[in-house]
């Protein structure tokens, strides 16, 4: 039979198996939720990004900030 032991402020004791299995049945799933989370985060800043890069004033910003970086890199006659 193994122990775990866990550091608190006073002293060290000694942390029973069934105890530490119980301890984390209260964390399962826990990780999926999180990444469940990040996902539809990313998904809707992907949307977002989608609408916003859709429209005409963006688009000429993107065009103007790629045009710059063309000339400033030295290559000249490209028009985006």
């Amino acid at each position: 039979m193994s122990h775990q032991l866990v550091a608190t402020r006073r002293r060290l004791h000694v942390e029973r198996p069934a105890a530490i299995r119980r301890r984390r049945r209260t964390e399962r799933g826990a990780a999926t939720a999180e990444y469940a989370v990040a996902t539809v985060a990313a998904c809707s800043f992907g949307g977002i990004l989608i609408a916003l890069l859709k429209s005409d004033a963006m688009m000429s910003v993107l065009k103007a900030i790629i045009n710059w970086a063309l000339q400033s890199a030295g290559i000249e006659g490209v028009q985006v």
